[in-house]
């Protein structure tokens, strides 16, 4: 980094702690290279060195642990998907949120003040954004929020994924219909309590293609730190192969699952917040009720975010992602019939997803831009 002072070369920390985050801080860091050359970029992970972060052409020699990213004072922004990022006090510490607002109401006010800007996806995030700032009492003088919207999505929005090549290139026939079962990662939530069964019973459905596509933190490596805590200690592409047998069946393990979004008709997710990307799209979603989640884990693991409640996270948009536009499951039994219904009738919903879609995206297409344009103002470029 002492030599890229004396290049006159400003230093960016792309945090990806775990490489599940690239697809978040890829499209800005493509964008902040296409407009200038006058910046050296780092990377902070758990995982240097991994083959997948070979994307952004950084060397080797300029990824190091997340941990190290805290003593670094020569770097002039410390970038992160995600809250819990914690980087040098001497750079400007910049929040990329890496989903839309669910669960919760609240951020936690110790993750909160890690950061001195947060870039927002939506109205939505907004909104919670400044129920941060109001429930800790917080100098809004301190806090820099600018609306720049969900990077990540810019090619979903700007329909630039073909869907019957992406369905061609899974060997599925792009003739039927496409189910994708998406859920979160939480204890309580559908994949650890249900998936296998709520699988089975999509499988029941004749004449449909099926992708199952899991959060990406699902898919954390064994040898993480996080391994135990995102996945439950289960290996789910191992889990999951023994539906592999079924000729319409995928299980995609991959980090975007935006040209998924695009080819398939339905969601299946429980409080993911994939549902408002695929609500975007004006596209229906069903939701995996799980009780256990609202009743047990909110209070494990949400208890200092906000305000947040069951009743809060099943029924008020700013975090039930999207359930009040949707059809909820209660009996998994009941799962199958609400397919057939659901495809037979896709725009029952629409009214509902077209009105709640306006609070879920800043300059749509155009967000990774609008990142790399306000980092090149900050820097003063």
């Amino acid at each position: 980094m002492t030599l890229d002072k004396l290049k006159k070369k400003k230093i960016i920390i792309l945090d990806i702690e775990e490489t599940t985050f690239i697809p978040y801080i890829l499209p800005i860091f493509k964008s902040l290279t296409e407009k200038t050359n006058l910046i050296s970029y780092y990377i902070a992970t758990h995982y240097p060195g991994d083959k997948s972060l070979e994307v952004f052409g950084i060397p080797l020699k300029k990824h190091f642990s997340v941990d190290i990213s805290r003593q670094l004072n020569l770097a002039n922004i410390f970038l992160s998907p995600h809250i819990y990022g914690v980087g040098n006090s001497s750079s400007v510490r910049i929040h990329i949120n890496h989903n839309q607002p669910v669960k919760y109401q609240a951020y936690q006010k110790s993750d909160f003040k890690n950061f001195d800007v947060h870039f927002l996806t939506s109205p939505l995030h907004r909104e919670q954004t400044e129920n941060t700032i109001s429930q800790y009492n917080l100098n809004e003088d301190d806090i820099q929020l600018y609306d720049i919207g969900y990077a990540k999505s810019d090619d979903l929005l700007n329909g630039k994924f073909d869907r019957v090549k992406i369905l061609k290139d899974l060997d599925l026939d792009p003739l039927l219909k496409t189910v994708l079962y998406a859920p979160s990662w939480d204890e309580g939530l559908s994949l650890r309590n249900s998936g296998e069964e709520v699988i089975e019973n999509i499988l029941k459905v004749e004449n449909i293609n099926v992708i199952v596509k899991l959060h990406p933190i699902s898919y954390c490596p064994e040898n993480g730190p996080n391994y135990s805590f995102y996945t439950g200690g289960i290996n789910w592409i191992e889990k999951l192969s023994k539906f592999e047998s079924h000729k319409n069946f995928r299980h995609i393990p991959t980090n975007n699952i935006d040209p998924i979004l695009s080819a398939s008709d339905v969601l299946i997710t429980d409080v993911s917040s994939v549902a408002l990307e695929f609500i975007a799209l004006d596209k229906p979603v069903i939701y995996v009720d799980c009780p256990e989640f609202y009743e047990k884990t909110l209070q494990k693991t949400y208890a200092g975010f906000g305000n947040t409640t069951a009743d809060f996270v099943r029924n008020d948009p700013k975090a039930n992602a999207g359930r009040h536009t949707g059809d909820v499951v209660f009996e998994l039994k009941e799962l199958s019939e609400m397919i057939i219904n659901t495809l037979e009738n896709p725009y029952k919903n629409s009214d509902k997803r077209k009105e709640f879609a306006k609070q879920l995206i800043y300059n749509p297409g155009r967000a990774a831009d609008k990142a790399a344009e306000k980092i090149i103002e900050i820097l003063n470029l």
